[in-house]
């Protein structure tokens, strides 16, 4: 804090906090700004068979209306596409949860090539299909998020490890998309990452602790995916 735009340090500078630890796990979630400068120092995509890329999920809880005939508790929806036109990578899912609420949900990849392309606008578009529409109609929005996503599956997870830290969950690339689904992945390896730590306690200085990476290959993590 309090650096000028010229590089030098103002009265109020105040230095950022350093962290010291033998091992770090980094668990920042997809493209993560640590992450994505570890992945270019250690070279730790330089082997993958493809690049990791990503797309950008919407999300909206909400209360259907008391008496809906159209709400199933424990339905879901999955679909692909539409509104948007098929030359873009979507999907949505829509969940019915006890006692009246929908989990509702759109994916856009982010490598579409129209410039004008809006992912909320074309949210908005997904709720007047009919089949979410008059589950929707006369509820309302309760909350709402949006959140970037890895969509570049197996193939594009990089290396796990490097001197001093390893990558886990989805600052690694572990969400299965075809089920838009990744915080068990994400559990699992940093189970993994931290019992790696846990068998190597006694030399931990700077090492890099390639059996977690094989642990990781050799777990339903990687079955999944």
């Amino acid at each position: 804090m309090g650096i000028a735009k010229d590089g030098t340090k103002k009265d109020s500078f105040t230095p950022g906090i350093i962290i010291e630890a033998k091992q770090t796990i980094f668990t920042e979630g997809a493209r993560g700004s640590l992450t994505e400068r570890l992945k270019k120092h250690f070279q730790l995509e330089k082997d993958s068979v493809s690049i990791q890329n990503y797309g950008i999920g919407l999300k909206e809880v909400w209360e259907v209306a008391e008496g809906n005939p159209h709400f199933k508790e424990g339905l879901v929806h999955h679909t692909v596409n539409w509104p948007v036109t098929s030359d873009v990578y979507a999907g949505s899912f829509m969940y019915h949860m006890k006692p009246n609420k929908v989990l509702l949900g759109m994916v856009v990849g982010l490598d579409y090539k129209n410039p004008y392309l809006n992912p909320y606008e074309e949210f908005q578009m997904l709720k007047t299909h009919p089949d979410f529409r008059k589950i929707l109609e006369g509820g309302q929005c309760i909350s709402y998020g949006a959140r970037v996503l890895n969509e570049g599956g197996y193939h594009a997870i990089p290396k796990l490890t490097f001197p001093g830290g390893m990558l886990a969950g989805c600052s690694a690339g572990f969400l299965n998309v075809a089920k838009i689904k990744g915080t068990h992945n994400a559990m699992k390896t940093g189970m993994l990452a931290a019992e790696s730590i846990f068998d190597s306690l006694e030399d931990l200085e700077s090492k890099e602790l390639k059996e977690y990476e094989k642990s990781v290959k050799s777990s339903w993590v990687a079955k999944e995916l």
